[in-house]
């Protein structure tokens, strides 16, 4: 099942409020379109994803997360939102096409 919370700004500052706990999280452009999946401390994570330490990675304008109590469970939710997106979209999202084709 995919996330199923509402999407939040992708700023420093809304990232900021999230805790630093393991789980999963989606980055999504101005229209909701998730372009990457991801796991891991979730803070720490999202944070990494900014370039240039302000500018968020392209096209990136929103993100969304659950948090899943552990390394495990991440990865795990992880591969499972991957073959969610891939079995309704016919393939994976556009930043996770790299690193695992």
């Amino acid at each position: 099942m995919p996330l199923s919370k509402r999407w939040s700004s992708f700023t420093k500052d809304t990232i900021g409020r999230e805790r630093n706990n393991y789980g999963v999280y989606e980055l999504g452009d101005t229209n909701g379109d998730v372009h990457y999946i991801g796991e891991g401390e979730v803070k720490g994570r999202l944070l990494a994803h900014f370039v240039r330490g302000s500018d968020p990675i392209p096209g990136t304008k929103y993100y969304r997360c659950e948090y899943t109590g552990g390394k495990a469970a991440a990865v795990s939710r992880q591969n499972a939102l991957l073959a969610v997106y891939k079995r309704i979209h016919g393939k994976l999202p556009k930043y996770n096409q790299r690193s695992r084709n």
